[in-house]
């Protein structure tokens, strides 16, 4: 790694974030984010650092949910500076998922997130981490759930003859990953941007790392990537927590979320944890039926272009059918 991109040791003044590569993690939600965080970035060890926290919330507040008309680059990058001398080493890494967008609230604004995203770091490297389309909205749909939501997965996705004006839930257009990476390459540089899909992390550890470390330029560490984190409930376990967000509500505007969504969610995750897994089966496998008869072939194109870009063949993780 370069003499910019090392970082300062303890108590020493740190380079500017104009001046210092910084690895930007912006999700995709669902795509091993929560393993990145705890296990990748927040260990010294494997050579990164999360001066912000291993999940920077303040990246919601200073570029998604910050008022436009009072974004200002230089005061929201000497804020973050701040926390910089108290990183023991390596590379900074700047993680929230809800950088690329909310898709399971119908909140999508990756565009002018990335460009305040480059306004603070302009020496930013953007890591994207993706999933093919069927198996994300069906992990997205849950998580909707477990945020609170009430849709049914017809809600969800739509069954594509909603009426002019009116739109379902999870826009679909978001998923054509090649405009959204090429979107990232035109603020960045492609040069500065790395997709990696998620179904490589089980089939092929090595080359997953490998890549990331490439570019990051840092030295190849060994990382342990048999754990797996924030695993999802069962399709049952959704259902009725999907009723159930009718009667208990969290609190939109804090951590304390009340006593009664906080029994109801302790009581749900032990009925999921006793629940045998055959049981979701059925609601799982007409749930998956829906979403693959609404998608069809949408993203066979999209793909294909996609693994072009990222120079790495997609067919062999069901991204679209082998030749």
């Amino acid at each position: 790694m370069t003499g910019a991109g090392a970082a300062a040791g303890a108590g020493a003044m740190a380079p500017s974030l104009a001046a210092r590569p910084v690895l930007l993690h912006v999700g995709l939600h669902k795509c091993a984010s929560t393993w990145l965080q705890r296990r990748v970035f927040h260990d010294p060890a494997l050579g990164f650092a999360a001066p912000w926290g291993p999940q920077a919330h303040t990246a919601v507040t200073s570029f998604v949910t910050v008022d436009p008309i009072a974004f200002d680059p230089l005061q929201t990058r000497a804020r973050l500076e701040r926390a910089l001398p108290e990183a023991t080493g390596g590379m900074p890494v700047f993680s929230h998922e809800a950088l690329s967008s909310r898709p399971h609230h119908g909140l999508f604004y990756a565009p002018q997130v990335a460009e305040r995203l480059k306004a603070v770091f302009p020496e930013g490297r953007l890591l994207i981490v993706l999933r093919e389309q069927r198996r994300l909205i069906f992990s997205l749909y849950g998580e909707h759930v477990r945020n609170g939501g009430r849709c049914t997965m017809r809600e969800f996705i739509g069954a594509g003859d909603e009426a002019e004006g009116w739109d379902h839930l999870c826009r679909l257009p978001f998923f054509e990953f090649d405009r959204l990476v090429g979107m990232y390459c035109d603020v960045f540089g492609a040069d500065r941007v790395l997709a990696l899909p998620l179904e490589m992390l089980p089939a092929d550890p090595e080359g997953f790392v490998t890549r990331l470390y490439t570019f990051a330029e840092l030295e190849r560490r060994e990382v342990g990537t048999e754990t797996r984190d924030n695993t999802g409930w069962g399709a049952v376990t959704i259902e009725l927590v999907r009723r159930l967000n009718g009667l208990v509500r969290a609190n939109p505007l804090g951590a304390d979320r009340g006593r009664a969504y906080t029994y109801s969610r302790k009581a749900v995750a032990r009925i999921d944890r006793l629940m045998p897994r055959r049981w979701h089966h059925g609601l799982e496998q007409r749930q998956r039926a829906m979403i693959d008869a609404r998608l069809g072939t949408m993203f066979e194109d999209s793909n294909r272009r996609l693994a072009e870009m990222i120079g790495l063949d997609l067919a062999p993780y069901g991204y679209y059918p082998a030749a």
